[in-house]
C-alpha cells in the first residue's frame, strides 16, 4: 500500500470519526434523526401539558398539572395517567409510510383523503406552539390512515393503529382510582355505618418508634397496625367497574342517599369520603357507590366492599404487650411472695433475686420474645369492674418491664382459668380491658428462676483455685498450693501428683456447664443417688467454697449432679462427669534403697529372680512427686 492510499483512508477515519463525534455531543446519532424526520408529529410528549380531542360528535379536553391529568371536558373528573401517555406516546412516535407532497395534491381535493371534515382533531400543547393533527379516512388499502398537520402543505399516510388508540369513549380515559389518596400519609380513618362508627387516628412519631394507629371511637384502644395498613391498601386499591350515573338526583335509586356505609380518610385536613350502596339486582357481584364531594355514581366490587364492613374487635392490637426489645432494662416476675428480677447491663442480663447472678441471655431474649408476641384470642371485657371474678385482684403472676430508670414500659396481670379450661384471663395495668388468651399460652413463662439463671456452675477461673478436694467413697484427696504457687499434696501423705490430670480436673470444674436444671434443695436426693455420691469435688477460691457431686446416671450420655451454693440437681454431660472423677493422684515412685526390703521381702525377690527377671519401670514423664509447680 503507497503512501497517497494510506493517507487517503486515515482521512476517512477522521472524517466518520467526526460525524460520530458531533453525534454524540448533538446528543442524537445519526439513524436517531433519520427515525425522527420521519414521525408524522414533531413533539415530545413528556412536553405535553394540555389534550384536546376533538370528535365528530363530542370533545375531551384533558390537563396536566405535575404528574396528574384531570379532564376538563366534558367532566372535571381525574383521567387516567397511564391512558393519556399511552395516546402522547403514540402521537410522538407514529410515523409516516409515505408523503404527498404539495406537488403530487396539486388538483386534488383534500375532502378526498377525509381531510376537510376529519374524523378527529387532535390538539397537543407543550412548550413550543400548539400543534393540530387531522385524522383522515382510511387508504384504499384499508391499512393505513391518511392524516396532516394542520397549516401543512403535505399529507401523510401512517399506520391505521394510530386512530384506533385516538378513538376512545369518556370513561376508558376517566380515572378508575374510587378514592384517591396515599395511604400512608393518611392521619384518621373513620367507617359508619347503620348502627355502628368506628374512628382511628394516627399519633405522632417518637424517637424510638414510627407513629402508631390507635382507635378513637367507640373505645379508646391500642389497634392493630397490620389491620389498619391492610384497610387503607384496600381502600386505596378500589377500582371502579361500570360508571352508572353523573345526576346526583338518582341518589335514592342506588340506596345512596343513606348509604349503607360510608368510610372517610384523612391526609391532614383534606378529607374524602367513599359512599357505599346496594348491590344491583341483577349483579351480586358489585356494589354502587360514590364520593360524597362528587356527582358520578359508579360500581365497586362487593368483595371489596366488604373488606371495609368491619367492626371494632377486627381492627383491635391482640398483643397484650407492646414494647421494643432494646428499650427493656428490667424484669420482674411476681408469683405470690416469690420474686423473680433480672436486670440488663449493656447487653448482659443478671439476675438479682431470688439471687444474684449471671442469667442465661438466650432464654431471657426468650422470654421477652414470648411476652411480644402473647396475644388475645378473645376480647373478654371492656370495663373490669370485678378483679376478682377473673382471678385478677391477686394475680398468678405479674409480669414488669421497666425501661433504663424507673419508667413501667409494661405491666401485665396473670389471672385465673375460665370455666372451659380453654381460657386465661390477662389484664394491663394501663387499661380498662380483660383480655383472654389460650389457657395455657403461658407455659413458658419460669415457674422459678432456674428457668433463667446462667448453665454455667463455677464463676471462677483455674488459675484462682487455692485448694482442691476430691471424695471418692471412703477415699479423699486434698490438695493445695503452696506460697510460690505450687501444688502440694496435703493427703494422703505420699503420692504423686498427675500433672495433666490436675489440669483437665480443675478446667472441666470451672467450665462446668448444666444440661438441665432439675429442682432446687437438698430434699429426695436418693432418687438421684446424690445422698451418697460416687464422687464429689471441692474447690476453694479466696472467700468462696463450690462443691459439686456426681450421682447417677440417667442414661449414657447424661449424670446426676448437685451443686452446693445454691443447691442445685443438674444433669451434666456425661464426659464432664468422667472428666471430673479422674484420679489425680498416682502410687508414690518405687524406693531406690538396697535396704528398703525386709529380710523376707528380699529373700522372696531372690527367689523368684532366679526364674524371672524383675523389671521396674520408671515413673511416669506426667508424674510428679507430692509437691510440684502449679498447674491450671
Amino acid at each position: 500500500m503507497n503512501t497517497r492510499t494510506t493517507l487517503v483512508l486515515v482521512i476517512a477515519a477522521l472524517i466518520v470519526g467526526g460525524v460520530v463525534l458531533l453525534d454524540h455531543y448533538k446528543g442524537t446519532s445519526t439513524e436517531q434523526a433519520q427515525q425522527i424526520s420521519k414521525r408524522v408529529v414533531d413533539i415530545k410528549s413528556t412536553d405535553v401539558t394540555k389534550l384536546e380531542l376533538v370528535h365528530t360528535n363530542q370533545t375531551f379536553v384533558l390537563e396536566k398539572t405535575g404528574d396528574r391529568w384531570d379532564l376538563k371536558q366534558p367532566l372535571a373528573v381525574r383521567a387516567d395517567a397511564s391512558t393519556v401517555n399511552s395516546i402522547l406516546d403514540e402521537l410522538e412516535f407514529a410515523q409516516r409510510d409515505r408523503t404527498l407532497s404539495e406537488q403530487d395534491l396539486k388538483g386534488v381535493n383534500l375532502a378526498d383523503f377525509g381531510l376537510a371534515q376529519p374524523r378527529l382533531r387532535v390538539t397537543l400543547t407543550a412548550k413550543k406552539t400548539p400543534v393540530t393533527l387531522l385524522v383522515g379516512n382510511e387508504t384504499p388499502t384499508k391499512d393505513a390512515l391518511y392524516v396532516q398537520v394542520e397549516g401543512s402543505k403535505q399529507v401523510s399516510i401512517t399506520g391505521k393503529s394510530l386512530f384506533e388508540r385516538l378513538n376512545i369513549g369518556l370513561d376508558s380515559l376517566r380515572s378508575r382510582v374510587a378514592v384517591e389518596f396515599t395511604p400512608s400519609a393518611a392521619t384518621r380513618l373513620e367507617i359508619r355505618s347503620v348502627d355502628r362508627s368506628i374512628e382511628l387516628a394516627k399519633g405522632a412519631a417518637t424517637t424510638n418508634a414510627p407513629p402508631r394507629w390507635a382507635i378513637v371511637r367507640p373505645l379508646a384502644a391500642r389497634a392493630d397496625q397490620q389491620k389498619v395498613n391492610e384497610l387503607l391498601t384496600a381502600l386505596n386499591d378500589l377500582r371502579i367497574q361500570d360508571f352508572v350515573s353523573e345526576d346526583p338526583k338518582d341518589l335514592h335509586i342506588y340506596q345512596l342517599e343513606d348509604p349503607q356505609r360510608e368510610v372517610t380518610v384523612w391526609s391532614g385536613d383534606t378529607a374524602k369520603t367513599l359512599m357505599v350502596g346496594r348491590a344491583p339486582t341483577n349483579d351480586a357481584s358489585k356494589v354502587y357507590a360514590k364520593l360524597k364531594t362528587a356527582d358520578s355514581i359508579f360500581t365497586i366490587s362487593g368483595d371489596m366492599a366488604k373488606k371495609l364492613a368491619v367492626q371494632v374487635n377486627d381492627v383491635r392490637d391482640p398483643h397484650l404487650l407492646t414494647f421494643n426489645e432494646a428499650d427493656v432494662y428490667s424484669i420482674e416476675l411476681m408469683r405470690g411472695a416469690d420474686r423473680i428480677s433480672l436486670t440488663r447491663t449493656n447487653e448482659t442480663w443478671n439476675l438479682t433475686a431470688p439471687a444474684s447472678i449471671a442469667a442465661d441471655d438466650s432464654a431471657v431474649r426468650q422470654l421477652l420474645t414470648h411476652l411480644e408476641a402473647l396475644s388475645a384470642t378473645q376480647f373478654v371485657a371492656d370495663v373490669a369492674t370485678d378483679l376478682d371474678k377473673y382471678g385478677l385482684a391477686t394475680p398468678f403472676v405479674t409480669v414488669t418491664l421497666q425501661g433504663d430508670s424507673t419508667n413501667v414500659l409494661a405491666q401485665l396481670l396473670v389471672g385465673g382459668i375460665d370455666d372451659s379450661r380453654m381460657l386465661r384471663y390477662a389484664k394491663r395495668t394501663d387499661e380498662p380491658f380483660i383480655y383472654g388468651v389460650e389457657s395455657n399460652a403461658l407455659d413458658w413463662l419460669p415457674p422459678t428462676a432456674l428457668g433463667l439463671r446462667t448453665h454455667r456452675l463455677a464463676e471462677i477461673q483455674p488459675d484462682q483455685i487455692r485448694k482442691l478436694t476430691l471424695q471418692k467413697g471412703a477415699t479423699e484427696t486434698i490438695l493445695e498450693r503452696d506460697p510460690q504457687n505450687h501444688w502440694k499434696l496435703v493427703q494422703p501423705s505420699q503420692g504423686a501428683i498427675d500433672n495433666d490430670g490436675l489440669k483437665q480436673v480443675l478446667d472441666a470444674f470451672c467450665e462446668l456447664r448444666a444440661l438441665e436444671f432439675v429442682r432446687e434443695g437438698r430434699d429426695n436426693l436418693a432418687e438421684f443417688e446424690l445422698n451418697t455420691p460416687d464422687v464429689t469435688i471441692t474447690a476453694q477460691a479466696g472467700d468462696k467454697t463450690c462443691t459439686v457431686a456426681l450421682g447417677k446416671s440417667p442414661d449414657a450420655t447424661r449424670r446426676y449432679a448437685l451443686w452446693s451454693e445454691p443447691p442445685l440437681v443438674f444433669t451434666v454431660e456425661a464426659a464432664a462427669a468422667n472428666t471430673l472423677s479422674k484420679d489425680v493422684v498416682g502410687a508414690p515412685p518405687a524406693s531406690t534403697s538396697t535396704n528398703a526390703a525386709p529380710p523376707a521381702a528380699t529373700s522372696a525377690v531372690t527367689n523368684a529372680a532366679s526364674s524371672l527377671e524383675v523389671l521396674t519401670p520408671p515413673p511416669p514423664t506426667n508424674a510428679t512427686p507430692a509437691s510440684v509447680p502449679a498447674t491450671n
